[in-house]
């Protein structure tokens, strides 16, 4: 009897050694690091996406100047009372123009918009692992608490911009 006493104690002090060191490990592992981003910061500090900005506020104006002309093109029609089938067939004319125009520039801005997300993501990665962060939210998401990650981030994609403009293109 005394035998099996203790052998039961001395499962029993196992048990409890093992499960001791198992909460102290638990307790011994780090929370995770948490950054925040505040993004509207980076966009506007990032000349990559002003300059895009540029691109398709011209555009837009290209498809609106083309849309005038083409209403006065089709008014000038009707006011020199030109038949109606010469008419619908102006008007289908000028609006496949017009729809291949912003075909054009939605390819075009959707094509900017995945390059400069592509470009503040790898930024964002990049600063996030080397300042040894965990989990990236925005900054407006958190109330309190986080590391600031942005200045690092929109230093990042400056260099980014700096060292793009200043490759050389390729000999064709």
């Amino acid at each position: 009897m005394r035998n099996s006493r203790k052998v039961f104690s001395l499962i029993a002090g196992c048990l409890f050694v093992v499960s001791a060191t198992q909460v102290s490990a638990q307790t011994a592992t780090k929370s995770p690091l948490v950054g925040t981003v505040d993004r509207d910061k980076v966009i506007t500090s990032y000349t990559k996406a002003q300059s895009a900005a540029e691109e398709l506020k011209k555009s837009e104006e290209k498809v609106q100047k083309l849309i005038e002309e083409s209403n006065k093109a089709y008014e000038e029609a009707k006011v020199a009372k030109k038949p109606p089938a010469e008419l619908e067939g102006l008007q289908k004319r000028l609006q496949g123009q017009i729809d291949e125009e912003v075909r054009k520039v939605q390819g075009r801005a959707q094509a900017l918009e995945s390059q400069l997300e592509t470009d503040i993501e790898a930024a964002i990665k990049a600063e996030a692992a080397n300042r040894k962060v965990d989990v990236v939210v925005l900054k407006q998401a958190v109330l309190m608490g986080g590391t600031d990650l942005t200045e690092g981030v929109v230093k990042r994609l400056t260099g980014l911009a700096s060292s793009a403009s200043t490759q050389k293109p390729a000999a064709k």
